[in-house]
C-alpha cells in the first residue's frame, strides 16, 4: 500500500468543499478502491492529479478566492437571467437551481462562463437588456405567425401594451416578454415581442369596439 496516495486522498477528502459533486464522488470511489486493493491504476492517478492541480493547488485556491471576490452584482444579475432561462430549457439545471434558490451562491468561474457566455445565453441577455420595441400604451396586433391560441384570445381586436420585460425563456430573436390587453377584454395575454406588430389601423378598430359596447 502506497501511503503517499492514501495521504493525498485523505487531503482531497478534507478539502471536499472545493470540489464539484462529481469530483467528491470520484475521490470517495478512489478511496474505497485504494482501501480494497492498495493501489490505483495509472488512469485513476492521472485524474487525481488533475483534480489536485485544478482545484486543490495553492494556485487553484488563489484563483477561486479571487473569482469569489470579483463576483459582483453584475455577474449575479447575469447569472440569474441565464439560470431562469436554463431552468425552462432544461440544461444546467443543478447550477441554475443553486443560483435561483440561493442569492449568496457563487458558481465556479468555469461553470459561470460555460452557462453565461455561450451563444444562447448571450442572446437571452441581449433580449433581456434590449430596449423594448413597443412602449407601454402602444396599440399592437398579433402577427400571422403567432400562436393560434394567443390570436384567438384577442377575438380579432388590437391590443394595448401593458408591460414589457421580465424573464426571457427563449433564445430566439424577439423573445422579450410582454403583457398585452385586447380591446374589450379584461384578460391580459403573455406573449413575446416577435409575436406582435404595430397595429395598422387602431382607431378604426377602436371605434368598432366603442360602437358595440353596451352599458
Amino acid at each position: 500500500m502506497n501511503p503517499d496516495i492514501l495521504q493525498r486522498l485523505q487531503s482531497a477528502t478534507k478539502s471536499a468543499s472545493l470540489l464539484s459533486q462529481w469530483e467528491q464522488n470520484f475521490i470517495e470511489s478512489l478511496t474505497e478502491w485504494f482501501n480494497k486493493r492498495g493501489r490505483l491504476s495509472p488512469k485513476q492517478i492521472d485524474i487525481l492529479e488533475r483534480i489536485e492541480t485544478q482545484k486543490l493547488s495553492k494556485a487553484a485556491r488563489h484563483d477561486k478566492e479571487e473569482w469569489a471576490a470579483n463576483y459582483d452584482d453584475e455577474k449575479r444579475r447575469i447569472s440569474l437571467i441565464c439560470a431562469k432561462y436554463y431552468l425552462q430549457a432544461g440544461y444546467f439545471t443543478d447550477l441554475a437551481t443553486n443560483i435561483v434558490s440561493d442569492s449568496d451562491y457563487v458558481p465556479s468561474e468555469k461553470a459561470w462562463k460555460k452557462m453565461c457566455q455561450n451563444k444562447y445565453a448571450l442572446k437571452v441577455i441581449a433580449e433581456h437588456d434590449g430596449v423594448p420595441k413597443y412602449a407601454i400604451g402602444s396599440i399592437v396586433e398579433f402577427r400571422s405567425t403567432a400562436d393560434w391560441n394567443m390570436k384567438r384570445l384577442t377575438n380579432g381586436m388590437p391590443c394595448v401594451v401593458i408591460s414589457s420585460g421580465g424573464d426571457v425563456i427563449s433564445a430566439a430573436k424577439g423573445a422579450k416578454p410582454y403583457k398585452v390587453l385586447p380591446y374589450g377584454s379584461v384578460t391580459m395575454i403573455d406573449c413575446q415581442e416577435r409575436h406582435i406588430k404595430k397595429c395598422k389601423n387602431p382607431q378604426k378598430t377602436k371605434k368598432t369596439v366603442d360602437n358595440n359596447t353596451t352599458f
